[in-house]
């Protein structure tokens, strides 16, 4: 039979050819290298609208894929004409590198319509397709969708080959299964998977095969040139504002004052003019970082300060007065030591030399921007109440080569503070707390900011932050920027023994410890004696193998043991389940079993559960969840016992053991995303916000411990979420009642999302309601979607769930 080449081109990692063939073509069963051929329609209209031109006779033409395989000369494709006989299709990889090149080029339009020809006719299901990249050590996670006809219902098998298509060994995860109705009425099931390959597997197919020896089967392929595309795409994705430092400089260069803004604001007169006092403690100084510094504050737009330099080497080196000197201003004010007294020392020299109503501190090697002072006058006008003011910063080793922008949180983020001093730069401090607080001891030297800040914190004092990037932090190899603590290893310490002491002055029973990363510090919270009750509620209907991992993981698992479980039933059907509650309670002793008999509505299970609880601490928690950590839940309750506190959310991994709860934000992508989702256990995220304690406006319902009178205070899981929302809702109702949420990366559980009730988006009756849902979320939370998440930034991406800058 007449058989022969029309087009031939690569796309995403396949080969296509558009082929003339006088009869049916079919794949050949278990050739060695993956074949897929689909009809071309007689009219490209059907496709895609555009004209092939020379299309031929129908039932004449044939679209043939195959993994496009690097490194291989020449191969040959297996296929079967209508009568079963064998025709090989000789393949030359290096020839159709080169046409695929020309053919995209003069026949752009052509190669897109057989493109779109491949991906019709669902009576020839499964179909495979490669979602995304996701780095994990020294593998890579591909997550990977399938879908087939309805009727191929059967066990699913998935083999992956290599460039030469080889079997090779992988990890499979499955992750959820869903029924779609496409848009032509067609359903098919949707299976998502997570594949687990080495890394430097760079060109790959994955089969899937359905059913025994007369099997279908559908492919995806890698090549090098879609892996690097993907790994691309990938790190666009998860990047933060600290990755692509040309990035930054061009959005500095865009947001840093101008001339003329800096010329209005020399001209501006504010109702509170109050006198900035600028220390600057000098020991060793170098000559030329000194002399920027100093620069850097005579070219303030706000004019009322003092610069005061406290020189602790006066009497071993000239080098402060020398660089003092050449600078004609009777606000530089030098005082000189007659030794060195330490950071601390000299600092509270300077404190007390300052007559400043507002104190700052500016290391002698670093630089304020021009409207530093300017932007924390205009703070302090719009709030006196204020105590304490600190500003987003960045860092360079060349001036101009501003790098890894350290863009804070709106308000102070109370959970990170105690995990490492996420204020820092540029402190300034209200004298009149200073002198209610009383300075720094030598015992926190290195760490005396920190200090300070914990100090006002424990008083009581607000602490305000200013949204600009106004202070470049030196990095040089003597200074603590970038986590140097060989500069000075007595600051780790200092840090350690700061917090420790904030704790004590808050009478809350902890103990602080070093980590491995410096400047970094765990807080282990005691739990009161006798131990609290804490309830764990876990909504369930039928999925009793979920639900029994989930219990035994808890039962086996943890080494807090003063809990109850309280599995809350909703209209199972299968009678398994019920057998399975009666053993289960049989078995255990602290689990029971309730039955909600009304419709599904979570927010309304929960609360029913939690009204039938007896503890006075509560674990909300998925039946698709199952304990890593065993002291997940003492590590959750510790928490609990700091008065400001509400609720606690644990970090919590997909099968595949990427993150998929780190904490929740509020307005990305206009609704609220889970941020840092899909990094390795360790991936620290920007910030570190992924691997330690902080405060979010929300964490997931999945795991969310709750102390009860926070919980009845707000009234519980508002009804009106009958599906999705309710966990955001009520952690940011806790939040406007003066309660936090703190995500800890210490409690970890797997999540096994979707298993139970399926995604949203995959039923049209569940988006319907989501959609209700999120518009009611909008309209309550509306000045989070316009002023901005408090525990994020405005001057962060909002289509972005890793804390990127803006395109």
């Amino acid at each position: 039979m007449k058989f022969s080449k029309r087009l031939v081109f690569r796309s995403a990692g396949k080969l296509y050819m558009l082929v003339e063939h006088a009869g049916v073509l079919k794949p050949r069963k278990n050739a060695g290298v993956p074949v897929s051929v689909k009809p071309f329609p007689k009219h490209a209209d059907d496709v895609s609208g555009d004209s092939c031109g020379d299309v031929c006779d129908e039932n004449t033409q044939w679209v043939i894929m195959s993994p496009y395989l690097d490194g291989v000369k020449r191969g040959v494709l297996e296929l079967e004409d209508s009568c079963g006989d064998l025709l090989e299709v000789p393949v030359s990889y290096m020839a159709a590198k080169w046409e695929s090149r020309i053919n995209w080029r003069i026949r752009r339009r052509r190669c897109e319509t057989v493109v779109a020809a491949a991906k019709l006719d669902h009576a020839n299901m499964p179909a495979v397709e490669i979602l995304c990249f996701l780095p994990k050590d020294d593998k890579v996670i591909w997550r990977i969708r399938i879908d087939c006809a309805k009727e191929l219902r059967s066990d699913i098998a998935i083999k992956v080959g290599d460039g030469l298509c080889r079997e090779v060994p992988f990890t499979s995860y499955p992750f959820e299964t869903q029924e779609v109705a496409l848009d032509d009425g067609i359903e098919i099931v949707r299976r998502f998977y997570s594949l687990e390959l080495p890394r430097d597997l760079k060109c790959f197919s994955v089969v899937a095969c359905f059913g025994g020896v007369d099997s279908v089967s559908g492919f995806a392929s890698v090549d090098a040139r879609l892996y690097h595309h993907m790994e691309h795409l990938m790190w666009m994705r998860t990047n933060s504002a600290s990755d692509d430092e040309e990035r930054y400089r061009r959005w500095y260069k865009q947001h840093g004052a101008t001339a003329k803004q800096l010329a209005l604001q020399a001209d501006t007169t504010f109702s509170y003019m109050p006198m900035i006092s600028v220390i600057v403690p000098c020991f060793c100084s170098d000559e030329r970082y000194l002399e920027r510094c100093i620069a850097s504050v005579l070219a303030q737009s706000y004019a009322h300060w003092e610069l005061v330099l406290v020189d602790g080497s006066a009497a071993a080196s000239d080098v402060v007065q020398r660089v003092v000197s050449r600078f004609s201003d009777d606000r530089i004010r030098l005082v000189s030591l007659e030794g060195n007294e330490g950071i601390v020392g000299n600092t509270n020299a300077g404190i007390k030399a300052s007559q400043g109503d507002w104190v700052a501190f500016l290391d002698h090697d670093d630089l304020l921007a021009p409207d530093a002072l300017f932007c924390y006058v205009e703070q302090i006008n719009a709030d006196e109440a204020m105590d304490a003011l600190y500003c987003d910063e960045d860092a360079f080793e060349q001036e101009g080569g501003f790098k890894w922008p350290v863009f804070k949180d709106t308000v102070c983020n109370l959970d990170l503070l105690y995990s490492h001093n996420c204020v820092t730069h540029f402190l300034a401090v209200k004298r009149s707390m200073l002198e209610a607080i009383g300075l720094s001891c030598s015992d926190v030297a290195g760490a005396q900011d920190y200090d300070l800040t914990l100090r006002i914190v424990a008083a009581g004092g607000k602490v305000a932050h200013v949204s600009r990037v106004l202070y470049h932090w030196r990095c040089h190899a003597d200074s603590t920027a970038g986590d140097n603590v060989e500069s000075k290893p007595y600051a780790d310490e200092a840090g350690r023994l700061a917090l420790e002491q904030h704790f004590a002055e808050r009478e809350i029973p902890a103990t602080v410890e070093t980590t491995d990363h410096p400047f970094v510090y765990r807080v282990r919270y005691t739990i009161p004696e006798p131990h609290p009750l804490v309830s764990v509620v876990i909504p369930s209907k039928d999925h009793i193998d979920e639900l029994d991992a989930c219990i035994r993981s808890i039962m086996e698992r943890s080494t807090y043991r003063e809990f109850e479980i309280v599995v809350v039933e909703n209209n199972s059907t299968d009678v398994r389940t019920f057998e399975y509650y009666e053993r289960i309670q049989h078995e255990y002793g602290q689990v029971r079993v309730i039955s909600w008999e009304g419709g599904f509505n979570y927010s309304a299970i929960i609360n029913y559960g939690v009204s039938k609880a007896s503890g006075s601490r509560l674990l909300l928690l998925n039946n698709d969840t199952e304990v890593i950590s065993p002291d997940f839940m003492a590590e959750m309750l510790g928490y609990l016992e700091r008065p400001e506190v509400g609720v606690v959310g644990a970090k919590l991994y997909f099968r595949d053991e990427l993150v998929q709860h780190a904490g929740i934000e509020v307005g990305p992508f206009d609704v609220i995303v889970h941020v840092n989702q899909d990094f390795t256990r360790d991936r620290m995220g920007y910030r570190g916000r992924a691997v330690r304690p902080g405060n979010f406006s929300a964490v997931t319902g999945a795991c969310q411990m709750v102390r009860r009178d926070v919980f009845e205070q707000v009234g519980g899981y508002d009804e009106a979420f009958a599906v999705g929302f309710n966990d955001a809702d009520f952690c940011m109702r806790a939040y406007e009642a003066g309660y936090l949420t703190v995500f800890t990366p210490y409690a970890e559980l797997y999540h096994y999302e979707f298993t139970s009730r399926g995604r949203e988006t995959a039923d049209a009756a569940k988006l319907v309601r989501w959609e209700h849902e999120r518009d009611l979320f909008h309209e309550r939370w509306r000045k989070y979607f316009t002023e901005g998440d408090p525990f994020s930034n405005p001057n962060l991406s909002l289509k972005s769930a890793y804390y990127a800058l803006p395109e």
